[in-house]
């Protein structure tokens, strides 16, 4: 999994696969210079995809919710060209070379985050960004970002036009008026990491300083840009240097050099993101201990902004239960209930939250009470419901309560009939001594399983090799039970 460049706030996702059948959906080139060519012989523009299959959960969200909706493709594909940049790597030396191009197109792309969608011209140019991904937004209100970006770029495109018939301050005014147009889609420094008009529209904004002669109102605005890019540079120059440390995995050296750093930081922005950062650096290393003492020291400041205090509140309870001190790690979440009174949607991602944390890790029925909790607070059929009951379901089979686990699993596969969830159900089958309905539905996992064995994404012939492996596994827990039984005749 890559590194990104470091945001305000990380999280670590357990990841859980929801759809593993290879993916529909446009027509991913995954060669950006192929295309570009493409775009050009067929007058398209470029919609690029910066992604993480199989790591990154948004980009999953994203892919589902949006890309694979046959209304997604339909309105889309007659604009654009559409390339999937898949930050997902293997070890020979073409895949290494592969992973440094991506790198490459990242950093000119100002990408510093997955998911991120850049709408770009023919030559790649990129008039708008759509970063991330919310569920709020859903299909219908991304595709309506896209047709406001591609309005912003005909009406850049028309003063455009119009500039190239002018000279001296009419012309600049009119590639100003271009400039403006395409911006607020743009996203700002703090987004891009650059200045995103210094960068994509250098030659552009400098004959505008050269038509204007470096005066007047026109000329202001970009000078005011450059010095407000230099400023931004000037103060989040620490971020570039702790790049230095990440490429030697030098935990250590870096938060000592976060620590010198923040006596000089006055910038209260730059200061929140690198107590966050500290933060990271710190679990990376599996300093638990120290890490659980720095949410601590930050959540008694004063003044934290809100976004922060919910981000240190969620790191306090990780690393609670990574030290195995289950009993604050509950009572962390309780408190926290407590004050979310009736927002449903900030008890929601508790609830979610602190299932994933005591997964797998907590006493089972304490797991098992946290998943029923979970699943009571959602909505039948939605994916927090789909995922309420998927880790129910895997707490019941760690508790061998099999009967309950198939119960409860059948009614995910009413839903959403994916192989995983298949597997999972036969397991429990097995448990039971039910193998005829096991292997069939052994048999139909494999068959859905199938067009992964094809897929471009490497992440999808992984998740098909450990669908392999799994089948294979419970194929052979009933062999071995009807050998056993054969032998003691």
């Amino acid at each position: 999994m890559p590194k990104w460049i470091i945001l305000a706030t990380f999280c670590l996702i357990h990841l859980i696969a929801d759809d593993v059948n290879a993916a529909t959906g446009p027509d991913w080139i995954r060669d950006f210079e192929k295309g570009k060519q493409i775009a050009k012989a067929e007058g398209k523009d470029l919609f690029l995809l910066f992604t993480g299959h199989g790591w990154c959960y948004h980009c999953e969200l994203l892919d589902q919710a949006i890309f694979q909706k046959h209304e997604f493709v339909d309105a889309l594909s007659k604009q654009y060209v559409f390339v999937e940049l898949d930050f997902n790597f293997g070890e020979t030396p073409e895949e290494k070379k592969r992973e440094i191009r991506f790198q490459q197109l990242q950093s000119h792309y100002l990408a510093p985050a997955a998911p991120t969608a850049v709408l770009a011209d023919g030559a790649g140019i990129p008039y708008a960004f759509i970063t991330g991904y919310n569920e709020k937004t859903g299909l219908q209100g991304y595709l309506k970002f896209v047709t406001a970006a591609q309005k912003a770029k005909t009406k850049c495109d028309a003063l455009l036009t119009a500039a190239a018939a002018e000279s001296g301050i009419s012309r600049a005014r009119l590639l100003s008026h271009a400039l403006d147009s395409i911006a607020p889609q743009l996203g700002d420094i703090d987004e891009r990491g650059d200045e995103p008009l210094l960068h994509f529209y250098k030659e552009t904004v400098e004959e505008i300083l050269k038509l204007t002669d470096n005066t007047g109102s026109i000329a202001n605005k970009y000078i005011s840009l450059r010095s407000s890019r230099d400023a931004w540079i000037a103060e989040n120059d620490v971020f570039d240097k702790l790049k230095a440390f990440d490429s030697k995995k030098d935990y250590t050296g870096a938060i000592q050099f976060i620590a010198e750093s923040l006596k000089t930081t006055k910038n209260e922005q730059v200061r929140w993101r690198l107590e966050m950062t500290r933060q990271a650096y710190l679990e990376w290393g599996d300093q638990f201990e120290q890490a659980l003492e720095n949410c601590q020291r930050v959540l008694a400041l004063d003044n934290i902004p809100e976004d922060s205090l919910e981000a240190f509140l969620n790191r306090e309870a990780f690393n609670l239960f990574r030290l195995k001190r289950f009993d604050e790690g509950i009572a962390h979440f309780e408190r926290r209930l407590r004050e979310a009174g009736s927002d449903k949607e900030k008890r929601l991602k508790l609830l979610a939250w602190k299932v994933q944390l005591m997964l797998r890790h907590t006493p089972v029925e304490k797991s098992i009470e946290a998943c029923q909790r979970y699943r009571n607070a959602t909505k039948h059929g939605t994916d927090d419901w789909l995922q309420a009951t998927y880790l129910l379901a895997l707490e019941l089979r760690r508790a061998e309560r099999h009967l309950q686990a198939l119960t409860v699993i059948n009614e995910f596969l009413v839903e959403d009939r994916t192989s995983y969830q298949l597997l999972d159900a036969a397991e429990s089958l097995i448990a039971l001594k039910r193998d005829q309905e096991a292997a069939e539905l052994i048999e139909e996992a494999r068959s859905l399983s199938q067009p992964l064995k094809t897929s471009p994404r490497k992440s999808e012939l992984d998740e098909f090799q450990s669908l392999t492996e799994k089948m294979e596994t419970l194929t052979r827990s009933m062999s071995d039970r009807r050998a056993l039984m054969e032998r003691q005749k």
